[in-house]
């Protein structure tokens, strides 16, 4: 961000801010009282539990240039400047320095994986053998009324292009939202039962995610996966002439399809942009990926990228963290895809963790999937009839809902109900290694209130720790 404080004045309230104080230029805004530096701007947001305008005073010590308040705060030393919401003033000022940018701004939202299209999108506009532009995105998954407006303003405005994923829970969400971000090209990856506590059930996913394509800018682009009926008739009533995509359809304007695992975890896909065929290496490998490269070729290819920048981009990029990352420890490789769950993300990596074992054992630590209202013992019974199909050596199971999953998986899997990881590890520690020195693939996965990156890291170390033992003869 860099505005004067009269330009954020006219933004939040219609008024500007005279004499020298208007003139100050402020480039960082805050909104925890212990990160302000002098000259920054500190919003008073309010919480179920915090306030802050209750930290005004100590921002003002630290040396804020100016204050956004919901009530008059006296005796501060700087500018105060009133609005009726302080959440809603953030938004505002976001979408004012969005019309003040340079950037060409890409919004992506979905059910499953739009942190790992954002991580990869904005990977390969920036990679000097992809786009080779200058590149702004959220941090992590700062993607809700707080935390999309705080990543937009971090953004010098200088960049060639913003990527900025969208997270909605509830109907009004995305309205609140896609008026912020006002994308040139709205991305939309796909539906799946998730967030349905605030959102109903899947139509009301569709319509709520589709709801981004109404907010493109006027000579912007949508861009909508196929593959989900109801998404793709919302997506076209919500902007007619949404460009499709497809994991399914090699039709469809982009498509790509999973060809291949190579060593490392990623794999080879055939990519179609607009007729051109070609190949590329991404950082997953599994049929379940394609649908996130045909969404990033897609995104790319409308924002100019030729078809070998393309390529040349996706073969450089990295998956984010805790996102079916692959490490390993000694005979095992362990795949940390613990971030988030829902029955879709779930299904896919599932699916994806036994393509990547083959013929080798399959371990699966699992976590509960929240935030699914009513239906949430059932998804969870699907979950458990899902698992004979992929023969897994063992499960775990962490939550409340381990008795749907057992029930669903009847006598066919055995699963084990855990609350920490030192029973998972003396199991992996007890399996026979293969012909071939290996153990196999444990794929952790669960909601994040369930915290399972901790099982992650802790059979990372200690799987490590009995592979070093074993290297200096501690073991018989």
């Amino acid at each position: 961000m860099n505005m004067t404080l009269d330009a954020i004045s006219r933004c939040l309230t219609g008024a500007g801010l005279p004499g020298p104080e208007g003139l100050r230029a402020v480039s960082d805004m805050r909104t925890d009282s212990r990160e302000v530096q002098p000259g920054d701007l500190f919003v008073c947001l309010k919480g179920e539990r915090f306030d802050a305008h209750d930290f005004a005073a100590q921002a003002a010590q630290a040396g804020a240039g100016a204050i956004v308040a919901a009530r008059p705060l006296e005796g501060l030393g700087c500018p105060v400047i009133l609005v009726d919401d302080t959440l809603k003033a953030l938004g505002r000022l976001a979408r004012c320095w969005r019309d003040a940018a340079r950037a060409t701004v890409v919004a992506v939202t979905g059910s499953a994986g739009k942190t790992t299209v954002k991580e990869l999108l904005a990977q390969t506009l920036a990679h000097p053998l992809g786009g080779g532009l200058s590149v702004a995105k959220n941090h992590k998954n700062f993607n809700n009324q707080v935390g999309l407006p705080l990543s937009m303003l971090a953004a010098s405005g200088q960049e060639d292009a913003w990527v900025m994923e969208v997270g909605i829970s509830k109907a009004h969400d995305m309205a609140e939202l896609g008026a912020i971000i006002a994308p040139d090209l709205a991305l939309v990856l796909n539906i799946g039962p998730a967030h349905l506590e605030g959102l109903g059930d899947l139509s009301g996913v569709a319509k709520a995610k589709a709801e981004l394509l109404a907010h493109v800018r006027a000579g912007g682009q949508g861009l909508c996966s196929m593959d989900y009926p109801e998404l793709w008739a919302e997506a076209q009533a919500a902007l007619p002439g949404v460009i499709g995509f497809s994991a399914q359809n090699s039709f469809a304007t982009y498509y790509a399809r999973f060809e291949e695992a190579l060593p490392g975890g990623r794999g080879l896909y055939e990519i179609i942009c607009d007729g051109q065929a070609f190949w590329a290496e991404l950082p997953a490998c599994g049929a379940h990926f394609a649908e996130n490269a045909a969404a990033v070729a897609g995104a790319c290819h409308l924002l100019g990228l030729t078809t070998d920048q393309i390529a040349g981009g996706l073969a450089k990029t990295e998956l984010p963290g805790q996102r079916f990352c692959c490490a390993e420890a000694g005979c095992w490789r362990v795949v940390d895809d613990s971030y988030n769950a829902n029955p879709l993300s779930m299904r896919r990596s599932l699916e994806a963790a036994r393509l990547l074992a083959g013929e080798a054992p399959l371990v699966l630590v699992l976590g509960d999937m929240k935030e699914l209202g009513p239906g949430a013992a059932k998804a969870h019974e699907e979950l458990g009839a899902a698992l004979p199909e992929l023969k897994p050596a063992a499960v775990f199971f962490q939550g409340e809902f381990a008795a749907d999953v057992a029930r669903g998986a009847g006598r066919a899997v055995a699963i084990t109900g855990v609350s920490e990881p030192a029973a998972v590890l003396a199991h992996l520690n007890a399996m026979p290694a293969g012909t071939d020195g290996t153990r196999g693939v444990v794929l952790v996965k669960g909601s994040r209130s369930c915290r399972m990156e901790l099982y992650a890291q802790a059979l990372l170390a200690g799987l490590q720790a009995a592979a070093n033992n074993d290297a200096q003869g501690g073991r018989a």
